[in-house]
């Protein structure tokens, strides 16, 4: 019996699932729906305790184990349970080849394609009567606001190390490779002085920051390497120069080696400021004082891209008529900290387009040729 996807079926599941209202930090109704679509396929289902981690109302991160025919490491299927708003009352329209909304909310195929593209695969294996390795299912919490069900997701609870994010826009690409990023938050104590009256007694915060950003290099630092600052709030009046300051950014590099080098220039920046503006009021040396603080984002992922994981996905592609390609990626991903933790989980592309907008719609060629892709991957994989 040949395995074949009911493109029918996923359409209508799909559907099914804009339905169900998710945001980042309230994936509850997700969680349950998820659980339940998981269990009737026959997998073994848990949570981990990544909600505890965070404020979320779900309990954590949903794992479904898949039993398979034959002896293999178990293959990793993830996509994500949240979409961003307005999501409230989703109207999926379909014409033709194109699904939209109604023009008043997202779509919500950011992921929730990627959701029913797995299940209708589960659903294609069990029905087949083909061999085929276990499948592990990972579906995470809180990936359009900080990652943060990826980053406690407990890998204890699966056996797989390698397999395939399901959540992107093309499927001729395969991202293997997106930055490290951190977090800068710097804050700035000078010493307020009245400024009309003895502004020479004061230290002004604001101007400690422009002497430090004055120097930084900022925005495409180089070919591989960002940097920016985003925030800044500090001062109470204008007639008090300024004591106090908080600026917030962030770095990312793509190059080994490269944040750590952009982190420590911005930090040398702000020290030179501090020099500059330390000087001597009525016999006492006076300076601002400057804790500038740096904390990870995510990690690198930089999946090797002739690995035998990705030669396999490739030659899979291939035969349904796709040049994959691998790529690169300026932006964060489930991926970058799931690959932190050993796992080895490329994104391949599902066909959705003009994400986190009214506007986004799916291409169901695109959406259907890729699970058709992903099923063969499976039912060639053995490890």
């Amino acid at each position: 019996m040949t395995a074949k996807i009911n493109y029918k079926r996923m359409l209508e599941t799909f559907v099914k699932l804009t339905k169900v209202e998710a945001t980042s930090f309230n994936e509850l109704n997700m969680q349950l729906t998820a659980e339940k679509e998981l269990k009737a396929l026959g997998c073994r289902v848990c949570t981990d305790n990544a909600g505890k981690k965070f404020k979320t109302t779900a309990k954590g991160n949903v794992i479904g184990f898949f039993p398979g025919t034959i002896k293999s490491a178990p293959f990793l299927l993830f996509s994500h349970l949240d979409t961003v708003t307005p999501c409230k009352n989703i109207k999926a329209v379909v014409k033709g080849n194109k699904v939209t909304s109604d023009g008043t909310t997202i779509l919500g195929a950011d992921d929730r394609a990627g959701i029913a593209m797995i299940l209708e695969i589960l659903r294609t294996l069990k029905e087949s009567g083909e061999a085929y390795p276990p499948v592990e299912v990972v579906f995470t919490l809180c990936e359009e606001d900080g990652m943060y069900g990826s980053k406690n997701l407990d890998v204890s609870k699966i056996k797989g190390r390698e397999g395939m994010i399901l959540d992107d826009d093309n499927n001729t690409d395969i991202i293997v490779n997106a930055p490290e990023a951190k977090f800068v938050e710097v804050e700035i104590k000078g010493v307020a002085a009245h400024a009309g009256v003895e502004p020479e007694k004061g230290i002004s915060a604001l101007e400690v920051a422009a002497c430090a950003i004055a120097q930084m290099k900022l925005g495409r630092v180089e070919p591989l390497t960002v940097a920016n600052i985003g925030i800044i709030n500090g001062g109470d009046a204008t007639n008090v120069v300024m004591p106090h300051l908080m600026l917030k950014g962030e770095a990312r590099s793509r190059r080994a080696g490269g944040l750590a080098k952009q982190v420590a220039h911005m930090e040398d920046c702000f020290k030179k400021a501090q020099k500059k503006y330390t000087k001597t009021v009525d016999g006492k040396v006076i300076k601002p004082e400057i804790i500038f603080k740096a904390s990870e984002k995510y990690p690198l992922l930089d999946i090797p891209a002739k690995c035998a994981l990705i030669k396999h996905i490739q030659a899979v592609a291939k035969k349904h008529g796709v040049d994959a390609k691998t790529v690169s990626s300026g932006g964060g991903y489930d991926a970058n900290t799931l690959y932190g933790k050993g796992l080895l989980t490329p994104i391949m592309g599902i066909g959705y387009r003009a994400a986190h907008t009214t506007s986004e719609w799916l291409d169901l060629k695109m959406y259907n040729q890729t699970a058709d892709i992903v099923l063969d991957v499976i039912l060639g994989y053995k490890k």
